[in-house]
């Protein structure tokens, strides 16, 4: 008789359909030190058989005149356990993947993005229907992620929980650095990354303010870490106002969050941001919110972002969970960002300007412009006579 399932060392059979790697096959080939056979022989267990979950349609409407009480609601549920959503276990995995590499993108030292280590962490409710389909479909997300953005995880691990299933993603770093001088700032991280710095070095620390600084004539900017599209499905906002909000963004363009990540750590370590926050849990507004303190606030207009993305709703784009950074710099140093941003064909949406006397923020989000309307209407018309 066969032993007891294995979340990590069992077959799947998902929607009836047999998969042929298990997770734990999936997740040691993107470990960067593997010693000896990791796997077990699958003949000790049984096979995890389950369904994919579907997500149920939202009825919401959301009004663009209720975007600070949204922000309110959102803002409230920062730092709370989030659920994990087994209706959108891939995308939802690949974004928190991305925030916690965007997190480290802060922090002082020298490295790059091959230099980084990812450990990931799942607590798991087993029991329910999806449950266990959805596990895989994180594993296999994973793995698919990391080997995509051409880094290692440092270790993965999978322990029961009675409740709720949760997935979590810490940058990894390995030994102290030697300098006596810096010995409580930095650390070194494993240095047989492929791609990576000659002598890496990751500080505990912020290189950059998460805060606005008063600035006078500073731009805030918004460089998106993915080509998807702005979606509401398992947001924060959502959550808050106990709706599903239909899709969840298709985050997973590794290869424009590499050169993202590339041009923005430039900027960290060529010291040019005056703050910088991640955008990913609650979105844009969200983030922008927590920038701001005392009396500093700022003023936005997401016209910009709406119309290059051909986007109508503005709550999308202003609580939609596409990964991403926040930057303030110095109108001096514009000219600076938008050559390094163009020469990686990078796009980035100068949002706004820091404002005083009040720590919120002010949104405009207007319309097309006409040029901008008659191109749209050009390129509507155009893809409506090529299709069948």
């Amino acid at each position: 008789m066969k032993e007891k399932i294995s979340a990590l060392h069992s077959k799947y059979i998902i929607d009836g359909v047999s998969r042929r790697l298990t997770p734990a096959e999936m997740l040691d080939d993107c470990l960067a030190r593997r010693e000896g056979n990791q796997t077990c022989e699958e003949s000790g267990f049984e096979p995890v058989v389950d369904e994919s979950t579907d997500p149920t349609p939202s009825l919401k409407v959301f009004g663009t005149k209720d975007i600070q009480e949204y922000l309110s609601k959102v803002v409230s549920l920062i730092g709370e356990p989030r659920p994990f959503p087994a209706a959108y276990p891939e995308p939802y995995t690949k974004g928190q993947i991305a925030k916690a590499l965007l997190d480290a993108i802060w922090l002082k030292g020298h490295f790059k993005l091959n230099d980084l280590t990812i450990a990931a962490k799942w607590r798991w409710n087993r029991r329910p229907l999806g449950n266990m389909a959805a596990f895989y479909a994180s594993a296999e997300a994973t793995a698919d992620y990391v080997d995509g953005l051409g880094i290692c995880l440092s270790g993965y691990s999978f322990t029961e929980s009675p409740r709720l299933c949760q997935a979590s993603f810490k940058v990894g770093a390995a030994e102290k650095d030697e300098d006596p001088e810096d010995d409580d700032e930095n650390i070194f991280i494993p240095g047989d990354a492929p791609f990576g710095s000659e002598h890496p070095v990751i500080g505990r620390r912020r290189a950059v303010p998460d805060k606005l600084q008063d600035e006078s004539g500073s731009w805030i900017i918004y460089v998106p870490f993915d080509t998807c599209g702005f979606r509401l499905g398992n947001s924060l906002l959502c959550d808050a106002l106990g709706q599903n909000g239909d899709k969840y963004p298709e985050v997973g363009d590794a290869d424009y969050f590499i050169d993202c990540h590339e041009v923005v750590r430039e900027f960290v370590e060529d010291r040019v941001l005056l703050s910088a926050a991640t955008v990913c849990d609650g979105g844009l507004l969200t983030a922008l919110k927590l920038m701001c303190s005392g009396n500093i606030g700022a003023d936005i207009d997401i016209s910009g972002i709406m119309n290059a993305y051909g986007e109508t709703k503005s709550v999308r784009v202003l609580f939609s969970e596409v990964p991403g950074a926040i930057i303030q710099i110095k109108d001096s140093d514009y000219d600076y960002i938008d050559a390094e941003f163009l020469l990686q064909d990078i796009a980035y949406y100068p949002i706004g300007h820091t404002v005083t006397g009040s720590g919120e923020v002010n949104v405009k989000a207007g319309g097309s412009n006409g040029i901008s309307s008659i191109l749209q209407s050009l390129l509507n018309s155009q893809a409506s006579e090529g299709e069948d």
